[in-house]
């Protein structure tokens, strides 16, 4: 990449007991063909070996820092820690959770659409998360959008086109915010992202350059998917950023559209016996929303899970199932226990 001084990433990779992925983590980052980064490890007390792995190749690289918590902080906490290390020397930032992995010309490619234009603050890619390839769907023939233009297709459900984890972000949109994560959202990362995309533009790479592991011990596992989470929280992320997107009646129609989704989610898991934790938990973000079902509502919501069971009656047999992941979270394209390797990058057709 022509350029006289490149300019400084930081990879942040706020971490707790990730020694079974960190090696293949740090490896992904000194494998990129773009070397004017620092890598900074923020061991969240951990008691695995994930500690003695950072320092270990921190002793032999300077780019590495690794910064460790004697008390275990909250994972939203650790998160802004974590993002309060990067160097006021550097210009970008990349967030690399210690079980994913960047592919050896992700820093290149991301710091090269940025530095052609001035007003990108982020930059997407298409990402292989398992085996599936993700945030697809923008028109192949631009790389710069508005990330107004953005938000609005991602909210309206039409376009996944970012995943937070995944992005490039610029280095002063992360200093100027202190927390840089809201604290009210597991899926703090996206509601951080609908917080700046209405005053940056959004850069995006139609290559898979992240890679996304899926494995049993994830919080994306343990949590958000055992209890569907996000469906909890999208109400609080349309009623926190809706209005800097849309208008009063566009967001009003977005709204109710979540909550008859919602309510059917409510009437899903008493059929298919997700267990009382599970509808208390969605009943009590129901009732902090103000949002609280009435007879009608759930009368509508059970006649037309009822017609979809029986139009599709497997998807109630998909419901029936636990959520599983590998537990050992290795890459099912790249099977075998060996040291490091990257999972085959498929092409931008999302062709292996």
């Amino acid at each position: 990449m022509p350029m006289s001084t490149p300019p400084i990433v930081s990879i942040v990779t706020p971490v707790h007991n990730g020694g079974l992925f960190l090696q293949e983590c740090i490896e992904s980052v000194l494998q990129q063909s773009y070397g004017a980064f620092e890598c900074i490890i923020v061991d969240n007390a951990s008691t695995d070996e994930t500690r003695a792995i950072a320092e270990s190749y921190a002793a032999k690289d300077g780019r590495i820092r690794v910064l460790s918590k004697p008390a275990k902080l909250s994972m939203v906490d650790n998160w802004n820690h974590a993002m309060e290390q990067v160097s006021d020397s550097s210009r970008y930032c990349k967030v690399l959770h210690a079980d994913d992995l960047l592919y050896p010309q992700c820093l290149e490619k991301m710091v090269g659409l940025a530095e052609r234009n001035s007003g990108i603050g982020i930059v997407g890619s298409l990402r292989l998360r398992g085996d599936r390839v993700e945030c697809d769907g923008l028109p192949r023939d631009r790389e710069v959008f508005s990330g107004r233009e953005v938000a609005r297709l991602f909210i309206r459900q039409e376009v996944f086109g970012f995943a937070p984890t995944a992005c490039l972000i610029r280095s002063d949109l992360v200093r100027a915010r202190r927390p840089f994560y809201p604290a009210r959202y597991l899926h703090t990362d996206l509601a951080a992202y609908f917080d700046l995309l209405d005053q940056v533009d959004f850069g995006f790479i139609h290559e898979v350059l992240f890679f996304s592991r899926e494995h049993a011990g994830s919080i994306t596992t343990t949590v958000a998917e055992v209890r569907q989470t996000l469906i909890r929280e999208w109400l609080f992320l349309l009623q926190d950023y809706g209005l800097r997107y849309f208008t009063r009646a566009e967001l009003d129609e977005l709204e109710e559209k979540h909550l008859r989704r919602w309510y059917r989610l409510l009437v899903r898991g008493a059929i298919t016996g997700r267990g009382r934790d599970y509808l208390n938990f969605h009943l009590a973000g129901l009732r902090e929303a103000r949002r609280t079902p009435d007879a009608r509502s759930l009368g509508r919501a059970m006649a037309a899970e009822l017609a979809d069971a029986i139009l599709h009656p497997e998807k109630i047999y998909r419901h029936l199932q636990p959520v599983s992941r590998s537990a050992s979270g290795r890459n099912p394209l790249k099977p075998g226990n060996i040291a490091f390797a990257f999972p085959q990058q498929p092409d931008s057709n999302g062709k292996a």
